[in-house]
């Protein structure tokens, strides 16, 4: 129900009421008096505001603000979400309904609503907050907001592929390969809003962009591995082609800031990555081969080019997606796998093989260990052409930490 000017000055006058007589009812605790020693000249400041200039004050949203903060702070949640409610009132009447101003004020009340269980009320202002955004699509301030509605889609459905929650999804889609779709669509649409809004200004911005670019291939990424065939459908996919547009923009921003040697090929690597990923074998070849002879051209330290191709641990793909190696790992366990395999010109493990084991999860954490490994895919190493011998890893059992072995 909407609440009038009235309404808002009673929930004002009743919640500075609640804080005087919290305060004051807590003293003996010494926090309760700390609290109304910080927040009483807050208090009688506001009021005499409000008697000077009225309810709607444009002083006010600052002193309520402050006072909001206060009470956050000190954990006095359901006080702070009266302050910062009125607050956002007042600022909607002096500078509109739909100013992103605002934003920072409806980001502290999903703060305070989280806080105290309010999981719902603080959703409702989430998309109030993206509402916000659509209503100023071409303020860069507005990408934030994009990127972390984005993000929070793309971590609810991965919990629900993970089976962390059940499937209540709201998605038309029949199926995993509807629900994967639609979901990631959504993502799709707060990446580009998100990319949108930064696009005035590219020189400003090149670094958020490439990484908006990177979280929009990763929707690709994330639809592909989730259909019912194998995750990779060929040169053919068409995921492929859509997420390959995203990794050529950010190489492209990458390129227009100015980067040193490391960091354009960081760049250039990375795409050849998402080409490997989707049996682009050919073109993923002479993209790493690009990378590694930039590296060595502008005379980049050999350590500097260890990071990118590691000959010691293996880099699996994709880099933004758990590894092979994270699910043998249990609380409790103890002992060790000690296991060797070599990767492909192509990025494919082969010669798979377990050296040495201890404890008494090993020999299930081998197997499952093993079966990842072959299931995955990796960065090639120019080094595989310099007599390499392949990765020799010692794997814990106690926190799935993967460390060469000598």
């Amino acid at each position: 129900m909407a609440r009038g000017p009235a309404q808002h000055c009673f929930t004002a006058c009743l919640a500075i009421a609640a804080g005087v007589g919290l305060g004051a009812g807590a003293a003996e605790t010494g926090s309760g008096a700390d609290v109304d020693a910080l927040t009483e000249p807050m208090l009688e400041g506001i009021a005499q505001e409000e008697t000077r200039n009225g309810p709607f004050s444009r002083n006010l949203i600052d002193l309520l603000t402050s006072l909001g903060l206060a009470y956050q702070e000190h954990d006095r949640h359901e006080l702070a979400l009266a302050m910062f409610d009125r607050a956002l009132f007042v600022k909607r009447f002096n500078d509109g309904l739909f100013s992103l101003d605002q934003a920072a004020l409806v980001e502290r009340l999903i703060d305070s609503e989280l806080a105290i269980g309010q999981v719902t009320s603080a959703a409702s202002l989430q998309d109030r907050l993206v509402e916000l955004a659509r209503r100023n699509p071409a303020d860069p301030r507005a990408a934030s907001i994009f990127r972390d509605a984005a993000e929070r889609q793309i971590d609810q459905y991965e919990r629900y592929l993970r089976g962390e929650i059940p499937p209540t999804l709201t998605i038309n889609g029949a199926g995993p390969d509807g629900r994967a779709a639609a979901s990631m669509w959504q993502a799709r649409r707060h990446y580009n809003a998100a990319i949108f809004a930064l696009l005035r200004n590219v020189p400003e911005h090149q670094a958020e962009l490439a990484e908006l670019e990177e979280g929009l291939a990763r929707t690709y990424f994330l639809e592909a591995s989730t259909r019912r065939r194998r995750a990779y459908q060929g040169p053919g996919d068409p995921l492929y082609g859509l997420g390959l547009v995203s990794y050529v923009r950010r190489v492209e921003y990458t390129r227009a800031g100015s980067p040193s040697p490391v960091e354009y090929a960081q760049a250039l690597i990375e795409l050849a990555d998402w080409s490997l990923l989707f049996s682009r074998n050919g073109t993923a070849v002479k993209r790493y081969a690009e990378a590694h002879a930039l590296l060595v051209a502008n005379g980049v330290p050999a350590a500097s080019i260890e990071r990118l191709f590691p000959a010691d641990t293996p880099v699996s793909l994709p880099t933004f997606a758990p590894t092979p190696f994270d699910a043998a790992a249990g609380a409790g366990s103890t002992g060790y796998v000690d296991i060797d395999f070599e990767v492909g010109k192509y990025g494919q493990p082969r010669d798979v093989t377990i050296v040495a084991m201890a404890g008494t999860a090993a020999a299930a954490a081998s197997k499952e260990l093993t079966t990842a490994i072959h299931r995955g895919r990796f960065r090639p190493s120019p080094l595989a052409q310099e007599n390499w011998t392949g990765y020799r890893l010692r794997y814990s059992l106690a926190d799935g930490s993967l460390t060469p072995r000598l």
